[in-house]
């Protein structure tokens, strides 16, 4: 326990001086937007509540505190169609690695298509291409019986074109579980703290730095393991996260979940109430799991996620 407090003063310090930082004099929207897009069809389907989740791979991402519980190898492959037609995927493999703990690497890409290339008058030159991706290198590791601690290093790439970005940024993470409370856990994370190393052109375009804390229980009576998470980006309002996995039988699961965000993608049209709004599927087999998760934008259109995962 006694390491669990310096861990949790040195996140909170760098809490504090993000949002400090964010007070000050604004630059503008952050750049490498596609960062913020959830990886995973299972995590997506419960809204990205999934802070305080240990044992899942896509920890990578939501939290890499997470990956500490883990035993054995595990590899995942997800695929998105997102609602603008991008081509968007995540594959990552995990693997204890002696007395360090649980590494993990993992490649997210988003592939936004051809684009026609036009002069000042509008005549056509031709057509140009536009994608990200990042790598990321993860470690998580339980330092005792309720405290799970990671650290994620990643090379992120932007490219429009002839014109490229990229950065490094690190994310750091803890989850606790709460030991005079049965099945209840809290996490805490901070993500994409880094530096713009190469600009498109003059400008540096700042990472989406982003600040998450939220808790989950899993119930005594009912199954159902419910989460709840507050995500602060440094360019945006907080957004609440809620979601829930109902076990409906062993190896079936029901997902559900809500994403503050979908009040700002109303747009005054039919489907609007369904904004923000997540469901899924998953089905657990031997050493197979096959995950399925709609995201709702409400009018403008859906997130529709399916991720294949193996045990070895």
């Amino acid at each position: 326990m006694k390491r669990f407090w310096p861990l949790l003063a040195l996140m909170l310090s760098i809490i504090i001086y993000i949002n400090s930082a964010a007070a000050g004099p604004s630059s503008g929207r952050a750049g490498y937007e596609f960062l913020r897009t959830h990886t995973g069809a299972r995590p997506s389907a419960m809204a990205g509540a999934f802070i305080s989740i240990p044992g899942d791979i896509h920890a990578i991402y939501f939290n890499p505190a997470g990956l500490g519980s883990i035993t054995g190898k595990f590899a995942t492959a997800t695929y998105l169609n997102h609602v603008l037609d991008f081509q968007s995927g995540f594959v990552a493999y995990t693997q204890a690695l002696k007395s360090l703990g649980q590494v993990a690497v993992g490649v997210n890409y988003m592939n936004y298509g051809d684009f026609e290339e036009t002069d000042i008058n509008g005549n056509r030159l031709g057509s140009f291409g536009a994608g990200s991706f990042s790598v990321t290198t993860s470690l998580g590791r339980s330092l005792n019986k309720n405290i799970l601690t990671g650290v994620s290093a990643k090379f992120i790439h932007s490219a429009i074109d002839e014109y490229n970005s990229s950065a490094l940024a690190l994310d750091l993470g803890i989850i606790y579980k709460v030991p005079f409370i049965e099945d209840m856990n809290i996490g805490i994370g901070i993500f994409n703290l880094g530096y713009t190393l190469t600009a498109f052109m003059e400008d540096k375009d700042p990472l989406p730095l982003n600040v998450v804390l939220g808790f989950s229980k899993k119930l005594a009576h009912l199954p159902l393991e419910y989460c709840v998470s507050a995500n602060k980006y440094v360019d945006d309002d907080i957004q609440i996260n809620v979601g829930g996995e109902f076990t409906l039988t062993e190896g079936v699961l029901l997902r559900v979940g809500y994403n503050s965000l979908g009040r700002d993608q109303k747009i005054g049209a039919d489907g609007d109430q369904y904004a923000g709004i997540s469901l899924g599927l998953g089905i657990d087999w031997k050493q197979y799991e096959f995950d399925y998760g709609l995201s709702s934008f409400g009018a403008i259109g859906y997130l529709n996620r399916v991720t294949f995962s193996y045990k070895f």
